[in-house]
């Protein structure tokens, strides 16, 4: 799905709670996230990102770390409630791959649990890409 300059992926989720702009893929009882392309291209070039460590578990809406820019800082909220099982160790000397791949080599982070696809399903701020994610990127685009 396009709208205007930003693109996103039909295959993935999206958090569309604020800050938002996180998506998510489901793999088994793993879910990568990262953020999406309209992030990627107003945050200006990332120049950091700080994870809180592998093990860790999280609550759902609990901030899991932060990505920065020199204009922006970023938090990263967990869309579900799990256990941090991987980073992107890519990101620690190239973080621009936020930028430049933010679907692909620019992922953040995994987090397993239980359940995943019906905790994605009942909660009403994480889409598929269609007319909600299309009304909230065009909101979120009127806001600049």
């Amino acid at each position: 799905m396009k709208i205007k300059e930003y693109y996103f992926p039909d295959n993935l989720y999206y958090m569309l709670r604020e800050p938002g702009h996180i998506w998510l893929e489901v793999l088994d009882n793993i879910i990568k996230i990262g953020v999406d392309d309209y992030v990627s291209k107003k945050a200006g070039e990332i120049e950091f990102v700080r994870i809180m460590p592998i093990g860790k578990r999280v609550k759902k809406n609990q901030i899991v770390g932060t990505y920065e820019s020199g204009k922006w800082i970023g938090q990263i909220k967990a869309p579900i409630a799990g256990k941090i099982v991987l980073k992107n160790d890519k990101l620690v000397n190239n973080p621009s791959l936020i930028n430049s791949d933010p679907y692909g080599d620019g992922w953040i982070l995994k987090i397993e649990t239980e359940n995943i696809v019906e905790q994605i399903e009942e909660d009403e701020e994480i889409v598929k890409s269609g007319e909600k994610l299309e009304h909230y990127i065009r909101w979120r685009i009127r806001q600049e």
